[in-house]
């Protein structure tokens, strides 16, 4: 496998909405890595549509 270097300067954003992008973003991505606990799991489970929501087949 060929190893590929990139290089480059890293410039700060320096608008206030640009600053406050990526520190939304960084929060983001720091949540997304955390793993789910057993309440949130079941949260997740697909559940089975009411009756009442499901339109009457003949």
């Amino acid at each position: 496998m060929e190893r590929k270097i990139i290089a480059g300067t890293i410039t700060l954003p320096t608008g206030k909405r640009e600053k406050t992008l990526h520190k939304q973003l960084g929060k983001f991505a720091l949540w997304m890595q955390i793993p789910k606990d057993a309440n949130e799991i079941q949260k997740d489970k697909q559940q089975s549509v009411p009756v009442s929501m499901l339109p009457i087949v003949f």
